[in-house]
């Protein structure tokens, strides 16, 4: 994402109003840069905190996923007040990254059922001053106690062990501290006001709420969301003064003060093994892009356990083949898009978190879904903080569905990230590396997938 004033083009393209649709967003690149802070390219995909088994798939998971795409003087995001608060940003003079926190911290207010700071996220940063592109992973990670054996002893996974260690305040901070031109507590005060001064229900929230209202929900959870046994309807107001207190609290209540200890408390009275030690000892991994040739242009995506490399498979089988649109109908050229998003799925399917496993390394070289419910885990803290379902991202020889699952590689282990659909993706030029031809992300899910390999 970039500050600036001048920029040539935006589209966004996004599906239905429903919440399990993706959206992303294209962006090409301005003529003109500025500080190297005004000139950093950011693609932000928030994982949700949620799930029934990110984007933090559910039996009750959830793989929440929100869309951010930033561009000189623009903000993208899927609700107006949030792209407003971003772009009141920009006009201040905070960096690209700050809009972006701003904005992300936002969508966790007014869209709960997909995003917040009880969830994870990737973030690629591209600085074109030093043609640079970092991968900030904030995903969550697996609890030190959690073991696979846990997982198969009941039919229907309880809601506490779905939660893993959550990740987004520390991950957006994070970026901050390399890129943040404003100070932390502006960005962030800045989304707690939407919080305290309230905001009318959206659309797509509140056909997320209908989706969970028969549902087995805490008194907490109905009281916020389905007050009198009514789920709140499109426009509604809501205030979360609670959640604004997390938000201004700072990061060390959340992850080594009262907070932890609050998360720690609701998840093991819901069958968990979340300790406030998992959540004090998270930390945020910078790492470097994976990279692929298509055409004339470099394309660079996080790598593993993000199945963004997936994508780059898919471009290389279909780059191979040639298509053009003069001599390939459009059934043609559909039909070897499937194939090659077949072929990109089986890859996918095998990756996981290489930290834990080279073999995971080792098949990304040789190459060169979740289920996306409302709300994760559904465990509300008192704080009003939704925590997720990312435990659900893993595999293990027998889910609850009575599938066999035999992806080794995303097997659950202490500490350890699961696979994730979330795949924020630049595209820069092959012959003249000084620019960003493109920028897309999306919410995750299999679906992700086949929209930005057709953009």
């Amino acid at each position: 994402m970039t500050t600036g004033s001048d920029f040539k083009d935006i589209l966004l393209a996004s599906g239905s109003p429903n919440v399990f649709d993706c959206s992303l967003s294209d962006l090409k690149e301005t003529d003109k840069d500025r500080s190297s802070q005004d000139t950093a390219i950011c693609v932000f995909a928030v994982s949700v905190t949620f799930a029934i088994g990110v984007t933090f798939a559910l039996i009750l998971r959830i793989y929440l996923g929100v869309s951010l795409v930033f561009v000189k003087g623009v903000v993208v995001s899927d609700h107006e007040r949030c792209t407003a608060l971003g772009q009141t940003v920009l006009r201040d003079r905070g960096s690209g990254v700050d809009a972006a926190i701003t904005a992300a911290l936002c969508l966790g207010v007014v869209h709960p059922h997909v995003s917040g700071v009880g969830g994870g996220g990737l973030m690629l940063v591209h600085d074109i001053h030093r043609n640079e592109t970092r991968v900030i992973n904030f995903q969550g990670t697996a609890p030190k106690a959690l073991t696979e054996e846990m997982l198969q002893k009941v039919p229907e996974l309880k809601a506490g062990l779905q939660v893993g260690v959550p990740g987004f305040l520390r991950g957006l901070q994070h970026a901050h501290s390399l890129y943040g031109r404003l100070s932390w507590e502006d960005v962030v005060t800045r989304a707690a006001a939407v919080a305290k001064e309230g905001f009318n229900v959206s659309l797509s929230l509140a056909e997320a709420i209908l989706k969970v209202k028969g549902e087995r929900l805490s008194q907490r959870f109905r009281d916020t969301f389905v007050p009198g046994g009514r789920a709140l309807l499109p426009g509604s107001f809501l205030r979360s003064s609670s959640l604004a207190g997390v938000l201004e609290a700072g990061l060390s209540n959340f992850y080594d003060g009262n907070f932890s200890r609050e998360m720690e408390d609701e998840v093991r009275r819901n069958g968990g093994v979340l300790s406030r030690e998992d959540i004090s000892n998270y930390s945020v991994q910078v790492e470097q892009p994976v990279e692929g040739l298509y055409d004339e242009f470099i394309i660079q995506v996080p790598p593993p356990p993000s199945t963004g490399a997936a994508l780059i498979s898919a471009l290389n089988l279909l780059e191979g083949l040639q298509l053009n649109g003069t001599s390939d109908t459009e059934d043609q050229t559909q039909h070897w898009i499937a194939e090659a998003l077949k072929g990109a799925l089986a890859i996918a399917s095998g990756l996981g978190d290489p930290s834990s496993n080279s073999s995971v390394s080792e098949r990304l070289s040789d190459m060169l879904s979740s289920l996306s419910m409302p709300f994760g885990s559904r465990i509300m803290t008192g704080s009003g903080v939704i925590l997720n379902s990312l435990i659900l991202d893993f595999s293990w020889p027998i889910k609850t569905s009575g599938r066999r699952l035999t992806n080794r590689n995303n097997r659950v282990q202490p500490g350890k990230r699961p696979r994730t659909s979330l795949m924020p993706t630049i595209v820069v030029p092959a012959r003249h590396k000084c620019g960003i031809y493109m920028a897309l992300s999306s919410s995750g899910g299999q679906q992700g997938l086949s929209v930005i390999t057709q953009v």
